[in-house]
């Protein structure tokens, strides 16, 4: 993988934060700030993280141009995060090996169904970005599509005629991926079961809170086993925002263990840290906290993102996600974005 370029995580973490330091001013205010430098900085740990609300005040971009930007779907005083590019090409580059590895290790491509919009529909979606990059490297190329259209003001319509029509022609396994809330929609709205042939898998991407109700992971999954016939080792989740460039995957089907025993894991140019809710400081295997992200394709924005998400992560790296943490439980993240909101100003 390229993005290591033959060398240790270690060693190009502490060499992409050098980058990052020294080409966003309001990063290197904030990291300055709190007594940290590249000089001073001895591991990927010690790397001042950037929770994502920043990404709705501050440019984080070590260049002066960007090519993309991305945008949370989330508003808060009417912002959206952005996350700015100067080249897609460790985005690209971080997303096929992944999939393969978790999602399709047993082929090389399979119709697909996707419920999100397409990357024409959504063109500042990173999701329906990778979502196209996926299909268009993995899908099949007649029997996939995108099943989701966006309008103006950002309300989805779902073309469940399609999705029913596609899945009686396909006679043999085939891939649905989603937004968790879609799947809820499917599942509210089409009242019929489909038997899908043995191999058949479903991604879902977060995100459980539906129109209508919230539901757990443990009843969506139950609805992908009763009404879609998807074994317990092929229902699988991934996890990414847009704030970041790389994804984990749950590996139920690398290990062939049931879904309820999956563990997120992410490539080898990622890592995943539990942090203490106030001070931030890391937390060890197996104590929950909040989700730190350092991801080694935030070439040009900042590896280090501190999410909002609660987790707990385990010796061999693999971590569980249980949701989202309430206002009372992100006090040190919201002293952190003042601090580097302030900065950049």
């Amino acid at each position: 993988m390229p993005l290591l370029r033959n060398q240790t995580f270690e060693v190009r973490s502490l060499e992409l934060f050098a980058h990052q330091y020294a080409g966003i001013e309001a990063y290197r205010t904030f990291c300055d700030a709190r007594g940290v430098t590249p000089s001073t900085v001895s591991s990927w740990l010690e790397i001042p993280a950037v929770p994502t609300d920043v990404f709705k005040h501050v440019r984080l971009l070590t260049s002066t141009d960007s090519v993309r930007t991305f945008r949370t779907s989330g508003t808060t005083q009417g912002r959206r995060g952005e996350h700015h590019f100067s080249t897609l090409e460790h985005y690209r580059a971080a997303i096929g090996g992944p999939f393969q590895k978790y999602c399709m290790p047993d082929r090389a491509r399979m119709p697909m169904i996707v419920l999100a919009p397409s990357p024409g529909e959504a063109p500042d979606s990173s999701l329906s970005f990778m979502l196209g990059e996926l299909m268009a490297r993995f899908g099949h190329p007649r029997w996939s599509g995108f099943f989701v259209t966006a309008d103006d003001d950002g309300e989805l319509g779902f073309d469940w005629d399609g999705v029913v029509e596609l899945l009686e022609s396909i006679g043999g396994p085939v891939m649905l991926l989603g937004t968790a809330f879609a799947f809820v929609e499917f599942f509210d709205d089409v009242d019929l079961s489909f038997p899908l042939a043995e191999g058949s898998r479903v991604m879902e991407t977060g995100g459980l809170k539906g129109r209508t109700r919230d539901f757990t992971r443990e009843e969506l999954y139950g609805l992908f086993e009763t009404r879609l016939n998807i074994a317990p080792t092929h229902c699988l989740g991934e996890y990414s925002m847009t704030e970041l460039s790389s994804q984990a995957y749950t590996d139920a089907l690398d290990r062939k263990i049931p879904w309820s025993s999956a563990r997120f894991r992410t490539p080898s140019w990622a890592r995943v840290v539990a942090v203490d809710p106030e001070t931030l400081a890391p937390r060890g295997p197996g104590e929950r906290g909040l989700l730190r992200w350092v991801d080694l394709a935030n070439v040009d924005s900042v590896c280090a993102v501190q999410t909002s998400d609660v987790g707990m992560v385990h010796d061999d790296g693999g971590f569980e996600l249980f949701g989202r943490a309430t206002g009372a439980e992100l006090r040190g993240c919201s002293l952190a974005i003042e601090e580097i909101v302030a900065a950049g100003r």
